[in-house]
């Protein structure tokens, strides 16, 4: 039991951690930001390093480290977004009454350089385990690829209850493309398949203790990005989550301040 109990619980916890630590890092200084891209990048080769090495490897213990080391290559993609390092060419709000078509290029332009990020990081993870018997890594990878690109859609379609409560200052002008709306057929069509591709997931988590755990850390993974989607259209805060990094943790300052800004 405990082979497929322990990789749900250990996915959930670095799931938890790993976001809280991304929120904690945007949050920060100049300079814990500047240590948080220096140990990020750090991590990316690491992680590279660790993928292909664990190639082989037909272990649990293989299967935790490839899981891990797509996630480290994730998270670097994901905290240079959020810094603002790596977005797109536009930079700006959406103006008023543009069209639909316009409206689009617009959203593509202001995360095509992210997209691209992500897409060079998926073939580095595909190199590194071109041929491999371990594909932990790969499966990680394209699992949180797929649900990032199915999340980004449905809140350029419009959701309920989307909280921009995480985007930082720096990106307040991503909001003017974000849609608000009933849910829409493509949420329960990307859920749908979310769904019953965990499910199938699950299904293959038998045999080895590699597969086991391999598909238990892929499958668990997808179920919480699963779970990020339905807190779109749910009245559920998830920043409850991670108050502990997303806290005011700056000076006051003494005298008022010249303009307001807000936060993250």
């Amino acid at each position: 039991m405990s082979a497929f109990v322990a990789p749900i619980l250990f996915t959930i916890f670095v799931w938890w951690f790993s976001t809280g630590l991304v929120l904690y890092a945007i949050r920060g200084s100049r300079q814990r930001q500047k240590k948080a891209v220096y140990i990020s990048t750090f991590a990316v080769v690491l992680s590279l390093i660790g993928i292909f090495v664990t190639r082989d490897s037909s272990s649990a213990v293989g299967a935790y480290v490839a899981f891990l080391c797509a996630l480290g290559i994730w998270g670097w993609n994901e905290l240079s977004f959020l810094l603002g390092h790596v977005t797109g060419p536009v930079k700006k709000a959406l103006p008023p009454g543009v069209g639909p078509l316009k409206r689009t290029t617009l959203a593509i332009g202001a995360v095509l350089y992210h997209e691209l990020a992500i897409t060079a990081g998926g073939l580095a993870v595909y190199m590194c385990t071109l041929g491999a018997d371990n594909q932990v890594a790969l499966w990680t990878y394209l699992v949180l690829w797929g649900m990032r690109i199915t999340a980004k859609l449905n809140i350029y379609l419009g959701v309920s209850n989307f909280t921009d409560e995480f985007l930082p200052a720096r990106l307040g002008y991503l909001k003017s493309y974000f849609g608000r709306s009933p849910v829409t057929p493509f949420f329960a069509l990307s859920v749908t398949a979310g769904t019953v591709i965990a499910a199938l997931l699950y299904h293959t988590a038998h045999g080895s203790a590699h597969q086991i755990a391999g598909a238990m850390l892929t499958g668990t993974l997808l179920t919480l990005a699963l779970v990020e989607h339905w807190l779109l259209v749910l009245p559920i805060r998830e920043s409850m989550l991670w108050k502990w990094a997303v806290r005011d943790t700056s000076p006051k300052p003494t005298t008022a301040p010249n303009a307001s800004s807000y936060g993250i």
